[in-house]
């Protein structure tokens, strides 16, 4: 059985507490704390992270030049927060805002030109096409499997098993409740079951249930509606090294059968900074953040298992890449 930890990174703007985009718009987030602060404790343990980009970080440049920087010791794909982009794009100034729309909840056709659109900024930005791909609020379904596979990419992580995102301002919950906890090929239509080698890969967030008798179908809703507070993600912000520790024990244990285990942890790059998000309100918690992921990153390198991005994880999963049609859109 090998081992893989993937990291993958949600890079926003400078956010507040509750999510919202600071007003000026600003990307300290990017600029101290992924390139001053993130990247070189990366390095430091050999972790080679897969940062998804906001089409709202895609265009500044200044953000955009710290990512060349990292050359390759690290990927660069894509993450759509869907009211921001063309066609039907909500805003022209991002301040102030926060992105809370669905993409899947746009129609098929909109939601296509949607991804297509940050597909394209991604490659006027960097002059190559992107492989990985993660939904804003992770709100992926089999239509957005479906477009990402034409467009090129070859992995999501959009999946959050065993969650159900339902939201009162939100006509219809996003059920990943039945998802497969190990990366798995969609089948046609849908984005959690699992369907023949179609060439796009999902790799799910890595959490386990802490009750998994809440998922009896005779429970009531408002305890369904709970489930993702009772689930222990790979997350530093809502969980602490043991706990992270023990969710990487019972997936070795459950899946030891297999050729390949995938740990994939999630945050995003503002959570290390005071008073950019929930997670961390200041300078204490900031430390307290940092050292949880020095911790795990250092329990890893002890257990021998190896860093990936996203898309080298799928080489080894798939035993080698294929033609990338997405080379169509770089210049």
């Amino acid at each position: 059985m090998n081992k893989y930890f993937v990291l993958t990174i949600d890079v926003e703007p400078d956010c507040t507490p509750s999510w919202r985009y600071r007003n000026p718009l600003s990307f300290l987030g990017v600029s101290r704390g992924l390139a001053s602060i993130l990247q070189p404790l990366f390095e430091e343990y050999q972790i080679r992270p897969t940062y998804l980009i906001n089409n709202v970080v895609l265009e500044d440049h200044g953000s955009v030049e710290v990512f060349k920087s990292f050359g390759s010791r690290c990927e660069l794909g894509t993450h759509l927060h869907a009211e921001f982009v063309e066609p039907e794009k909500q805003y022209s100034d991002y301040a102030g805002k926060e992105g809370i729309a669905r993409q899947c909840l746009y129609p098929p056709e909109v939601e296509r030109a949607k991804l297509e659109s940050i597909t394209r900024m991604f490659v006027d930005a960097f002059g190559y096409a992107p492989t990985s791909f993660r939904a804003g609020r992770f709100s992926a379904q089999g239509n957005t499997i479906h477009c990402l596979k034409e467009l090129g990419y070859l992995v999501d992580t959009s999946v959050t098993p065993h969650v159900l995102w339902e939201d009162d301002d939100q006509p219809l919950a996003i059920d990943f409740r039945g998802a497969p906890e190990q990366p798995y090929f969609p089948r046609e239509g849908s984005i959690t079951a699992i369907g023949k080698n179609n060439g796009l890969l999902e790799v799910p967030v890595s959490i386990v249930l802490l009750y998994p008798w809440l998922l009896k179908r005779w429970q009531l809703r408002p305890l369904r509606k709970c489930l993702r507070k009772q689930a222990v993600w790979l997350r530093p912000g809502n969980c602490q090294f043991e706990d992270m520790r023990r969710l990487t024990e019972n997936y070795s244990r459950r899946y030891g059968g297999q050729d390949n285990v995938v740990f994939n942890m999630m945050f995003h790059n503002v959570e290390v900074l005071p008073e950019f998000s929930p997670y961390v309100l200041n300078d204490q918690d900031s430390h307290q953040y940092l050292d949880t992921l020095r911790r795990y990153f250092e329990y890893l390198n002890a257990e021998g298992i190896k860093s990936l991005t996203l898309s080298e994880f799928y080489d080894v999963h798939c035993g080698g890449r294929k033609d990338n049609p997405a080379t169509k859109y770089a210049k």
